[in-house]
């Protein structure tokens, strides 16, 4: 409904009329035109809450599989290379870059990096 809406009939002259035609009842139409607006607010509310479900449903299925890493000072990793924005690019390009030294950890999940060659 909030897709295509109500459908609109042309008055033209037909040679051969449907039932569909025949019975149109022009108050019957405008007073069901009436109800459908005032009904509007809670069929985009039900639409809403029926997004908002399937989104719940969505992250708690993809969060059955993520584990969450933490990294202590010194531990060796691997950056991203999206995460720097620099070197290469295109779809043979390799996806990581490093391996870096954990510097310090700034907070949940962030972590300042430094290069092997930065220890020495």
């Amino acid at each position: 409904m909030l897709a295509y809406g109500a459908e609109a009939l042309v008055p033209v002259k037909i040679s051969h009329s449907s039932p569909r035609i025949q019975d149109f009842n022009v108050e019957e139409t405008e007073e069901g035109q009436r109800l459908a607006l005032d009904l509007i607010d809670e069929v985009r509310d039900e639409a809403h809450a029926k997004i908002m479900e399937y989104q719940k449903k969505a992250s708690f299925y993809y969060n059955l599989w993520v584990k969450e890493m933490f990294f202590k000072q010194g531990d060796l990793v691997l950056r991203k290379v999206e995460a720097s924005g620099v070197g290469q690019k295109g779809k043979l390009a390799p996806n990581w870059e490093g391996p870096y030294k954990v510097k310090s950890i700034q907070g949940r999940g962030t972590y300042k990096l430094e290069t092997i060659d930065d220890d020495k």
